[in-house]
């Protein structure tokens, strides 16, 4: 079968890059496209329209105008993104910033793919189905992509800027309005399948939907049944992924050494000796590692290191290293099924009535390298000096401590468990039942509908060691062996038993439901009648109710798990009452200079019982001048209150890393091998007497090195928080050709600026953040430990290194961002400039965004700090990290009659390195990046389409961001494509 796939997709793909016209496309209904070109259409050409609901808007007119630039994403254009996830096509996008999805590893977000509006984060976009709220797969009430089968969608519209007055919390950044298949007749089949040019990361999808009206086409219903799966591919699998990151962990261990009771420098000079060492080469304070003979060897300049336990060991500059970044995936394994339902009937010619409902079950799996055991992410691993497996070179050095008894802890990866893995498996559903009509007394419209949904996340955590289990091992006489077959012999982990690693193996289960109510209530009609038209107004009301309730394994909560600090469960809800409004007034028309000026209002006031009442607002107008040109703008305060995992999580534990010592930025600050500690840094003095008060013993100040590579942090929700307030405005420029020049006549253009500001920000501290802004003299001029950044900072009084460092949950200062949105859609018959009606049409699409500013101000007496053009901040997002000046794509196309042909060029901007904002550093950032893509479909019949195309046909790498590669990884994992170049086909037929 996959063979067959194969060769269809290499066929097809050779097919593409062989037949296909040159140039690439951008015709009406494939290309993201914006309300524009109705904006501009005459009122006849209006005339006979339906009235439909624009997105971001509840009121019904009878054309598409728009206030609030929407940009339109195509059924077909999400069809040649040739991914069976919907992400892979909204994250092209130029006013998306890419984060999890398929491109993750371990640390992703359970597997979830969302999506995040100029890169204010995912729970600042409110994802809407049809103009209503999704089903939430994520206690920060964000949506998750992979629950919508691409198969289900018509289109997809897209609009920046504040629209809580019109559909309350969370539309902070914008709104993402998937637009469902409403009436369908008949049978389809929808088949499609792709893989990389390697051969691997193979998908498939296939769905089938059949419908049909009933009782004399006063109803219409239609189920549609999916199926999808996606194949992992390994970072190892690919040149430019191996050695993206790597760990200070080993296989060999690492053995702590304690300030309080150090060897002697004699004894490490005489065991060093015996392996030609020179005396003193080797401190006392060195943390040290394990040869399988049982030889000690020090991981910085790979000082008698005999080689590697397992493929996991590597020397990189100059010192030994665990590869662990080789045991990431390039894209995750996922397999979803999913059936939808929808039935609408009409009663009578005033009243008609709906249901759907939606269940999709699915599961994504992440992986990572090998479990560590006894690290400062988890309870810590003891061995008696008693132990048998304790060499004799060790058992010397041991032995010159002052006191010669007390054990000593170790931190070593375990790495015949085997890579640890996560999986999350889903089962998401959401109905919706409801009614519309109208009265003539008074002559009014109504909607009403009530929605119920609820996520299932069963998170298994595979392979991870028991820390109970490998201490009883570690404090047995006989080291084990009458625990397990061979016992736990740190110094050959290679060698551990299967019977020892069923001993030590543990599987975890950990469970998250989150339930979401909804029912809503609207009226509308016509208040009155201007000279310009008529005034409009919507009037509703809205209940909504969320739940979350987490409950971790007992292996977690116990703490037994290695790599889990406790974490305890939590469950909360949070409930709304609103009543809302919104005014359309016609304020000109077919005046001089003004052939149509609107104004739109909106105010909606929200009773949470969690944070009390909040009132949100807009006003949006639209001034048409002639044909030509039209110019639309407005305000919008909008607001979003804390979810229920912002205020009632659990207090929960994670790692991100520091960074390898080096230039300002990044890494430990106390590390002598940084740029903190410098001889030549200015601040060198105050920085290790900042580190000394902090807690790291003065026996090692000068010789101090951070030898974890990830470092655990702390943060749960916090019940004191308040609603996020933002403040947007746009402005823009709208124009439509009227030259009756062949070449010009079809061309439409807009500009558009938006600016958004978010004051009392919920966000975390970092842990980078922590660490750089409190040795920083211009955060903390004084080097004070009652700074507050430094407060966060917790350390190890026996070894110096940073145990944690707290991530509170907070109102932070702001965040604040504004651009520029630049679209032009344009195409030519041929036959309309004398090339014949045989030669077809071709198109061309830009759509670009210029980024102004992104600002962070962390705390509210914070400087602002400004991140547009850079890379790597992942303070809004631990993901989407990317904030380019300049991201784009430019569409060209081909269409002869049934057949058409896409050329897609993708932009990202060249960024800075972020660690370099606010520290003076000087760390290097990436170069810009180009990616080509081609699609080709051919209308076979009325009833038959065959697609295929190419995704990255250059096979471009993702460029290098970090060189410091300890616990992070050199490029971004989430912003390129780490696949490479991949085909697709796919097949659709109607009956």
């Amino acid at each position: 079968m996959r063979t067959a796939i194969s060769a269809a997709v290499y066929a097809l793909g050779a097919f593409t890059l062989i037949a296909a016209p040159e140039g690439y496309t951008q015709v009406p209904d494939q290309t993201p496209t914006t309300a524009d070109s109705a904006d501009l259409t005459s009122d006849g050409e209006a005339a006979g329209i339906e009235e439909i609901v624009v997105t971001g808007s509840r009121i019904s007119r009878r054309d598409y105008t728009s206030d609030t630039p929407i940009t339109t994403i195509s059924e077909e254009s999400i069809a040649s993104a040739g991914a069976p996830t919907l992400e892979a096509s909204l994250n092209q996008l130029p006013q998306v910033a890419a984060s999890a999805g398929a491109q993750a590893s371990l640390f992703s977000r359970a597997g979830q793919a969302s999506i995040n509006l100029r890169g204010l984060g995912q729970q600042r976009t409110l994802v809407l189905v049809n103009g209503r709220r999704m089903q939430p797969s994520g206690n920060d009430g964000s949506v998750d992509l992979n629950v919508i089968p691409s198969s289900l969608i018509e289109s997809v519209e897209v609009i920046t800027g504040g629209a809580s007055a019109t559909y309350g919390s969370d539309a902070v950044a914008g709104v993402v309005n998937l637009k469902l298949k409403k009436h369908f007749n008949g049978i389809e089949l929808d088949v499609g399948a792709g893989e990389t040019a390697k051969g691997d990361g193979e998908n498939q999808s296939v769905s089938l939907t059949i419908g049909s009206d009933f009782a004399e086409d006063r109803g219409n219903a239609y189920l549609s049944l999916s199926y999808a799966n996606r194949d992992s591919i390994a970072f190892r699998d690919r040149d430019y992924l191996r050695g993206q990151a790597y760990s200070s962990n080993s296989p060999g261990g690492l053995i702590a050494v304690s300030a309080a009771n150090l060897p002697t420098q004699d004894a490490v000079n005489a065991v060093f000796a015996r392996y030609g060492v020179a005396a003193g080469a080797v401190g006392r304070t060195s943390v040290l590692s394990l040869n399988p003979d049982g030889t000690l060897f020090l991981n910085a300049g790979a000082v008698n290191f005999k080689g590697p336990q397992s493929s996991l060991q590597s020397i990189y500059n100059n010192t030994v290293l665990s590869a662990t970044g080789d045991y990431f995936l390039a894209q995750v394994p996922l397999e979803r099924h999913s059936i939808f339902g929808h039935a609408d009937y009409t009663l009578n010619d005033k009243v008609s009535v709906f249901a759907e409902g939606l269940f999709t079950n699915y599961s994504v799996t992440t992986q990572a390298n090998p479990v560590v055991v006894g690290s400062v992410s988890s309870a810590p691993l003891s061995v008696p000096v008693t132990n048998p497996f304790i060499s004799t070179d060790l058992a010397q050095i041991l032995a010159s401590r002052p006191n010669p008894n007390a054990p000593f802890n170790i931190a070593q990866i375990i790495t015949p468990v085997g890579n640890r893995m996560e999986e999350n498996q889903y089962n998401v559903y959401q109905l919706t039942v409801g009614a519309e009509g109208r009265l003539d007394v008074p002559e009014l419209s109504w909607n009403v509908y009530g929605s119920y949904g609820r996520t299932e996340l069963l998170q298994t955590e595979i392979n991870f060691p028991s820390t109970l289990a490998l201490q009883r091992l570690a404090n047995a006489a006989d080291g084990g062996r009458s625990l397990c077959a061979g016992g736990y012999d740190f110094n050959r982990i290679d060698t551990l038993s299967q019977s020892c690693v069923d001993y030590i193996r543990r599987t975890a289960r950990n469970t998250t439901a989150l339930e979401q109510k909804v029912v809503e209530a609207t009226v509308q009609r016509r208040l009155l009648t201007l000279p310009a038209g008529e005034v409009r107004f919507v009037l509703g009301a809205d209940y909504r109710s969320n739940t979350y309730d987490y409950t971790p394994d007992a292996l977690i909560q116990t703490g037994e798990l290695a790599n889990y600090l406790p974490i305890m469960p939590s469950s909360g809800e949070a409930t709304v009452r609103e009543f809302f409004g919104e005014l359309l007034i016609p304020v000109l028309t077919d005046a001089p200079f003004a052939q149509d000026v609107s104004l739109d209002l909106g105010y909606r006031h929200s009773d949470y019982d969690t944070v009390g009442g909040v009132d949100t607002y807009r006003a949006d107008g639209y001034w048409k001048v002639n044909d030509i040109i039209g110019f639309r703008g407005g305000y919008a305060r909008a607001v979003r209150a804390p979810s229920v995992g912002d205020l009632f999580a659990a207090s929960a534990n994670g790692l991100t890393a520091l960074g390898t010592p080096g230039p300002i930025g990044s890494g430990d600050p106390c590390d002598v091998r940084g740029a903190y500690r410098a001889a030549s840094s200015p601040n060198a003095d105050q920085v290790r007497a900042l580190c000394l008060e902090q807690g790291v013993p003065a026996a090692v100040i000068d010789t101090f090195t951070n030898t974890v590579s990830r470092t655990p942090y702390t943060t749960a929700g916090n019940t004191e928080l308040k609603p996020e307030v933002a403040d947007t405005y746009s402005v823009g420029l709208v124009l439509k050709s009227q030259l009756q020049n062949e070449w010009l006549s079809r061309l439409t253009a807009s500009v558009d600026y938006y600016n958004i500001k978010l004051d009392g920000a919920i966000g975390m501290v970092t842990n980078t953040v922590a660490a750089t802004q409190c040795f920083n003299a211009g955060a903390n001029p004084g080097f004070s430990n009652s700074n507050y950044y430094c407060a966060l900072i917790s350390r190890d009084p026996s070894t110096g290194l940073a145990v944690n460092i707290g991530n509170p949950l907070l109102n932070l200062g702001s965040y604040s961002t504004s651009g520029i949105d630049f679209q032009t859609d344009w195409s030519l018959p041929l036959g309309a400039v004398g090339l014949g009606d045989s030669a077809g049409t071709i198109s061309l699409g830009v759509v670009v965004n210029y980024l102004d500013t992104f600002k962070i101000q962390t705390l509210p007496t914070s400087p602002k700090l400004e991140y547009a053009g850079t890379l790597g901040n992942t303070q809004v997002d631990f993901f989407a990290t990317a904030h380019p000046e300049w991201k784009g794509s430019v569409n060209a196309g081909w269409r002869i009659g049934p057949v058409q042909s896409f050329l897609k060029w993708r932009y990202i901007g060249e960024m800075a390195n972020a660690n370099n904002v606010g520290t003076g550093g000087v760390a290097h950032g990436v170069p810009s990046v180009s990616y080509f893509d081609l699609d080709f479909s051919w209308d076979v019949s009325d009833t038959l389409q065959l697609r295929t195309g190419a995704v990255n046909i250059t096979d471009k790498e993702p460029p290098v961001l970090n060189d410091s590669l300890i616990g992070q990884a050199r490029s971004d994992l989430y912003t390129y494509d780490l696949a490479g170049r991949r085909f697709y086909v796919s097949l659709k037929a109607r009956f």
